[in-house]
């Protein structure tokens, strides 16, 4: 019966992703399906409001011009996913040291914490001016928008996922002459690993739109909020709905990746079952 029972879970939990997707299918299949339908009745005038067939189109225009069409969709998207990835990783190689420290050092946690709260609290927006004196217009302004607004939650993120670990483990482990190193990997980085996940997403999340808002003030060509702001200009409602709808659906897949990491990561160190919920 045990068994039984087992096979019975696990099935379950093979299940479970399946029904999330065709419920979540369904429910974008509908919002889908109502737009068309107002595009097509004209509830909205078509100008202001395209429909997703009509975006379609536009994609497939827009995509694989190599220079040919004002906008150039793989272009853009490219571009940005290179200012957020290069940024976030500056961002995570500052974070994640400093995080350790003020977490382990009550000195460097001391000067660092306030820190940590006074960035949180100023928009990412609002530093944009000063980096355009700084670093000029163009690419170092967007990427320095990517690390200052994912470095604080990833930081912040590891400081509280030490201070969770039991001191208990790094006294017995020194007391046994455990290297740093071994002490790191194998007592501090399971203990942070969930938190520093739930910190990536969120910094990531931060990021992403900031970035996109950042691109249309900054960015000299290309990319996805200076398209989105160029078109604008020029009163194209397909592209700027097309680009809307790229966004989304690109910060929704880092989401999903970074949920899907934090629910593994939370599994594989036991902070919840296989078969339960976060």
């Amino acid at each position: 019966m045990s068994g039984a029972a087992s096979m019975a879970g696990h099935a379950r939990g093979r299940w479970r992703p399946s029904r999330n997707i065709c419920i979540g299918a369904a429910s974008v299949g509908t919002v889908l399906l109502l737009w068309q339908t107002m595009y097509s009745l004209g509830v909205v005038p078509t100008v202001l409001l395209p429909g997703p067939v009509t975006l379609a189109r536009q994609a497939v225009v827009l995509a694989g011009q190599g220079g040919a069409v004002p906008f150039q969709l793989e272009h853009d998207i490219t571009l940005t996913m290179v200012r957020l990835l290069g940024g976030f990783a500056c961002a995570v190689a500052l974070a994640v040291p400093l995080g350790v420290i003020s977490a382990l050092w009550p000195p460097a946690g001391k000067l660092l914490q306030p820190v940590f709260a006074v960035l949180m609290a100023v928009p990412a927006i609002a530093i944009v001016p000063i980096l355009m004196l700084i670093t000029g217009i163009g690419n170092a302004t967007d990427v320095t928008v990517v690390i200052f607004t994912a470095f604080v939650p990833i930081a912040v993120y590891v400081h509280e996922g030490v201070k969770l670990v039991d001191r208990r483990y790094y006294w017995t482990a020194r007391s046994f002459g455990t290297r740093p190193v071994d002490v790191f990997r194998h007592i501090l980085l399971p203990g942070i690993a969930v938190p520093l996940i739930a910190g990536l997403r969120m910094g990531m999340g931060y990021a992403w739109r900031s970035l996109i808002a950042t691109e249309s003030l900054t960015a000299l060509s290309g990319g996805l909020g200076y398209s989105i702001f160029q078109a604008a200009q020029f009163f194209d409602t397909r592209t700027i709905y097309l680009y809307m709808v790229v966004i989304a659906l690109l910060g929704f897949g880092i989401e999903a990746l970074f949920r899907r990491a934090e629910r593994r990561t939370a599994i594989r160190w036991g902070v919840i079952a296989s078969g339960g919920s976060q």
